[in-house]
């Protein structure tokens, strides 16, 4: 799923931004991270993912989360100022049946991550799921999107209303 437009801001920029303040705020360098994560990150990925050019996945994001001692949540929720209406976005029914319509390999980020939401509410939903808007932000990083693309880019397909 790629983004048009005059190169707008990408997500995963903004939480790389995000974790970029938060390691400063911690006075921690690259390295310092790198050190308290037992070499499960290297300077060089560490960099990455604070410039937006590498997504996070979500053991990588609970790790980091971790490290810096905050919630996975909160290295997701950054506000981009041109998306007023993602911030008042009521949750979105996920019609699981139209997954399908997305081409095969866009498929898995979100099969994989809508199965992760089900065992973890013990959620046993097998044709409708609802997800908050911290959820479309942590799907929009693994496309590497900005959230309102992905609701767009999912409405298109008919997977919400």
């Amino acid at each position: 799923m790629k983004e048009t437009g005059p190169h707008p801001p990408r997500f995963a920029e903004l939480v790389g931004d995000r974790l970029r303040r938060l390691r400063q705020a911690a006075g921690l360098s690259l390295q310092d991270v790198c050190d308290r994560s037992g070499g499960a990150f290297v300077v060089s990925t560490l960099s990455a993912y604070e410039h937006g050019k590498r997504s996070l996945g979500l053991e990588r994001l609970v790790e980091l989360a971790d490290i810096y001692g905050v919630s996975p949540m909160t290295l997701l929720d950054v506000e981009e100022p041109d998306e007023p209406a993602l911030a008042r976005m009521k949750p979105l029914r996920i019609n699981l049946r139209n997954i399908q319509n997305l081409a095969p390999d866009e498929r898995p980020p979100l099969e994989q991550y809508l199965d992760f939401l089900r065992r973890l509410r013990n959620d046993p939903a097998r044709e409708v799921l609802t997800i908050r808007r911290e959820d479309l932000s942590y799907l929009a990083t693994l496309y590497g999107v900005r959230p309102e693309a992905l609701k767009n880019r999912l409405r298109a397909a008919g997977i919400i209303d």
